[in-house]
């Protein structure tokens, strides 16, 4: 989405929570205005907004922190990353296995967000820092978000990939991966995007509304040998919960 077609006022409100949010004592307007540069008057609309809605509380000294209310608008992520938290043990078990780095990553409007990743003890591994996002137009984490979506929504979302996303592949090789994804419930990715990273995603039921991808990512030797890609799959499958 454009940023012509975002609203200013709304993205200095979302700062403000993000600021309180890093905070553990609690903030005057005074020095959200200051450190956030937004101008006094507009500042103390913006907050007085979202103690009305709860999503701020004011102690008594004036200060303002995070209110519960905010907790039930993200109620839904909240169980979310319950889940991420009670997984993380098998990710890990699952990339000392492997020997490759493993990621868990959850659809964001157009993007594939890294949530939830482990790194083996060897050296050298590929990683995916948490909260890092790529373009659903590329890779295997995201033909397994894209394969749960209606073909018209898909086509929609290729629409708005970014011009990099084809310099090494056409848009035919997505809807391949797609295509596997729904037929053989995984895909891969090797070197399409980038030749020196492969990796395989196979979908993941987090939650009951949350479906996400589980990937395996390594360099194109750790892809090599006869049945290493199915043996990638089988590992990947055995750690989603049935």
């Amino acid at each position: 989405m454009a940023a012509s077609q975002t609203i200013p006022a709304l993205h200095k409100a979302v700062s403000i929570l993000e600021y309180l949010a890093d905070r553990h004592d609690a903030v005057p307007v005074k020095e959200l205005s200051y450190a956030l540069k937004i101008p006094p008057a507009s500042c103390y609309r913006m907050v007085n907004t979202l103690l009305e809605h709860n999503w701020l509380r004011e102690e008594p000294s004036g200060g303002l922190r995070i209110a519960f209310g905010l907790a039930h608008v993200a109620r839904t992520y909240s169980e979310l990353e319950t889940r991420l938290r009670e997984f993380e043990p098998s990710l890990r078990d699952l990339s000392e296995q492997l020997q490759m780095s493993v990621k868990v990553s959850l659809r964001e409007g157009h993007f594939a967000t890294t949530a939830l990743r482990a790194e083996p003890s060897s050296p050298n591994a590929i990683t995916s820092p948490i909260g890092s996002r790529i373009h659903l137009a590329i890779g295997s984490a995201a033909a397994v978000l894209l394969a749960q979506m209606p073909d018209r929504e898909i086509k929609a979302v290729l629409s708005t990939a970014p011009e990099g996303a084809l310099q090494s592949q056409q848009f035919d090789d997505v809807w391949q991966r797609v295509r596997d994804c729904r037929e053989q419930g995984g895909c891969f990715e090797l070197g399409q995007y980038h030749s020196s990273i492969y990796a395989c995603s196979v979908p993941l039921q987090l939650t009951e509304t949350d479906l996400v991808a589980l990937t395996a990512v390594g360099w194109p030797e750790d892809f090599e040998g006869r049945d290493r890609g199915k043996k990638i799959v089988a590992k990947l499958k055995s750690a989603v919960p049935a």
